[in-house]
């Protein structure tokens, strides 16, 4: 058996962040371990099976593909492309490679493009397995909270659902009771509300799911805490139509802009043209708020187009947005709801209709002609009986069209509007689709809209950063490249890109700094935090730790709020981390060890070669972490200490914050082991005495 050792709460760990006194060094504490067994056995296989968010399931694959061997990403959702389309797909994701600009033994290469389960494997654990299905924000918190198997439900109305493709088009095909009962793990792109909590800690019952029990009763206590950062890309596509002749015509971008190393041509946006644009109330790219921001110069092509066509039509503006519960569209719809409303940042004559934070944009089933998306998608609130409160806003923005994975589909009725422009302008209403990556694609088809003698495209939406250039996950354009718009910095005369490190920049520093609940400026436990966040009631509490709700409700609150920050990327938000205080022993032991990779905390591989923790968080040029490549990020340094000490060891530094029993595995027991000694016992947590854990 393998082995491996861990270095968690390491004395330095250098993330690449802006320096500051909140970007201290973690406590010095050190463990070592022998390898951790393979996950499970979990319902049929020796994985630790997760769900939920697109917006980091490449990032999640590729560590895994890190830790250990042959893994592959599940698209769950319902319209996704390939042969396996219907019933799901297993999609291979491409390798990481850490290469540091000074590699020496204590910062070395990692290259996870060699997987192998030898004695000198390149990889952290060979025996690691972990399976996710990218299924959407709320279908993993509805996984989570309400611990049953949602996947290959029975249709209801005849209508299509989610797919778990790991049995359907997987290797669990040819065993019935290999359907996954329950998850160990899920990540959402929208935090934990009230009711998420409610159920988990009480069960209930589902219109589509039927009862279920909710999770307490069998893992113990909710875990849930922001991870990831999540910058959120206003996408578009360089080539805005084609001419007579079929030459592509390109925006004329007049600025630079350097995103994670790479140096490009973007338009610009203040608050003002993104507010009109995703309102609807800008419609064509030729409008004077976007010359004005663009040093007045035109924004056609001058090669391949002309200044009479732009001036006359232009490229009518098409809004894509997601059709499923999307914690993308929470992030988005929340800055949107922020910012749009404040004086001057929407065009003379227009209105903010973007009221709230919610995981659908703002729709209103009346002046849809009542439109019924089920038939697309199951779990979709784009239906008749959903509460209003379920959307961004009251008014609709929602057309009757939706792409597939490969076309723009109709819905049907004639009541039912257009997302197709009418002329030179655009509808201002949403095609909607299911996922990021399907979000991505539809902006980058190629040119389909006929106008006066050339086909424009024209389409703009909005992604997680890993959808846009450099990142490796970026879609495959058929025409031009996928690229993110520079969005005004507050309100200053700044602009910046959806890179991680102005994603992190958002957080502040000093007075401004957004710090975890009960946590100084390091991110050390310090009772007493007089921030008010939200309970399982609603009710308004003092922030702490055991709330799991306190840790994303703090980020949102104070003087300085990631919905609308001070500085940096403007559109960020945190993807969450959903897990249980009680698992089984390899269970809990694998969820550590993610975790601690993620935080920089494990730095032995299973040869005892080094890790550096730069390895997936560094944001640094120097030191360029996996997940950065994909332009997603970690959380800052203040955050990675808070999380360690709360849920990766029972702490010794605070008698109070050990007294809660907050954490998943006291792994600061197993610093006893050294690498001859036989596994030792798994510690778990007390309050899972009974318990049978995830």
């Amino acid at each position: 058996m393998m082995k491996l050792k861990y270095s968690l709460l390491a004395a330095t760990v250098t993330t690449g962040l802006v320096a500051s006194p909140a970007h201290a060094a973690l406590p010095p504490f050190t463990q070592v371990m022998p390898v951790l067994p393979a996950a499970g056995p979990n319902d049929g296989d020796n994985a630790l099976h997760g769900a939920g968010a697109t917006s980091i399931q490449n990032l999640l694959v590729r560590e895994f593909n890190c830790v250990g061997i042959d893994h592959k990403r599940g698209d769950g959702q319902p319209g996704q492309s390939g042969a396996a389309g219907s019933t799901g797909s297993l999609k291979s994701v491409p390798a990481g490679k850490y290469t540091p600009a000074a590699p020496s033994a204590t910062n070395a290469v990692l290259d996870c493009s060699v997987a192998d389960s030898s004695a000198s494997s390149t990889n952290i654990q060979p025996l690691f397995q972990g399976k996710y299905v990218g299924a959407g924000s709320g279908f993993g918190r509805k996984m989570w909270r309400q611990y049953k198997d949602n996947f290959d439900g029975s249709p209801t109305n005849g209508t299509t659902h989610v797919f778990n493709p790991f049995n359907t088009v997987g290797e669990n095909t040819a065993s019935p009771d290999a359907r996954w009962s329950h998850l160990q793990y899920a990540f959402s792109d929208t935090p934990i509300a009230p009711s998420d909590l409610t159920e988990y800690n009480n069960g209930g019952t589902d219109s589509v799911t039927g009862t279920f029990p909710g999770a307490a009763s069998s893992a113990g206590a909710a875990v849930s805490f922001p991870l990831f950062v999540l910058p959120i890309a206003v996408a578009y596509n360089t080539v805005y139509g084609k001419n007579a002749s079929g030459a592509n015509m390109t925006f004329n971008a007049q600025f630079d802009a350097t995103f994670n190393g790479t140096t490009y041509k973007s338009l610009r946006l203040n608050r003002q043209a993104y507010c009109g644009i995703f309102n609807g109330a800008i419609k064509n790219w030729n409008d004077p708020i976007l010359k004005a921001l663009n040093k007045r110069i035109a924004l056609f092509d001058t090669v391949n187009d002309t200044a009479t066509r732009w001036a006359a039509d232009g490229a009518p503006i098409r809004l894509v947005g997601r059709l499923d519960n999307s914690g993308s569209t929470d992030v988005f719809s929340r800055h949107l709801a922020a910012v749009c409303s404040l004086t001057g940042n929407m065009p003379t004559g227009a209105t903010n209709v973007f009221a709230r934070a919610a995981e659908n944009l703002p729709y209103k089933a009346s002046a849809n002609g009542n439109l019924d998306f089920t038939v697309v998608r199951e779990d979709t609130n784009y239906k008749p009986s959903t509460a209003q409160s379920k959307f961004a806003g009251d008014t609709n923005l929602v057309s009757g069209d939706y792409f597939d994975g490969t076309a723009i589909q109709h819905i049907g009725g004639t009541s039912t509007p257009s997302g197709a422009p009418s002329g030179n302008l655009g509808s201002g209403l949403y095609i909607v689709t299911n996922g990021g990556g399907n979000v991505a694609k539809l902006i980058n088809l190629a040119p389909d809209y006929a106008l006066n003698g050339v086909t424009l495209n024209g389409k703009i939406g909005y992604v997680s950063a890993d959808a846009i250039v450099p990142s490796p996950d970026a879609t495959p354009a058929t025409v031009g490249a996928l690229v993110g718009a520079s969005l005004q910095v507050g309100t200053t005369t700044l602009y910046a890109q959806p890179s991680v490190a102005k994603a992190l920049q958002a957080f502040g520093t000093g007075a401004t700094q957004i710090l975890p609940p009960e946590s100084d400026s390091t991110g050390a436990y310090v009772p007493g935090d007089t921030r008010l966040v939200r309970n399982a009631a609603g009710a308004s509490v003092a922030a702490t730790r055991s709330n799991p709700i306190a840790w994303t409700d703090v980020l949102y609150s104070g003087s300085n709020s990631l919905a609308a920050p001070a500085d940096g990327y403007p559109m960020v938000g945190t993807t969450q981390f959903f897990g249980y205080t009680c698992y089984t022993a390899s269970n809990r032991q694998a969820i550590v060890n993610i975790l601690g990779l993620a935080l920089g905390g494990v730095k032995k591989n299973s040869q005892y070669g080094a890790i550096n923790p730069n390895t997936f968080k560094g944001a640094g040029a120097a030191n360029f972490g996996i997940f950065s490549q994909g332009n997603i990020g970690i959380v800052p340094l203040p955050w990675q200490t808070a999380l360690i000490q709360t849920f990766l060891s029972k702490s010794t530094l605070s008698a109070d914050l050990a007294a809660k029993n907050l954490w998943i595995q006291d792994v600061t027991e197993l610093a006893k082991s050294t690498r001859t000694n036989p596994t030792p016992t798994s510690n778990p947590n007390p309050t899972c005495s009974g318990l049978t854990g995830a």
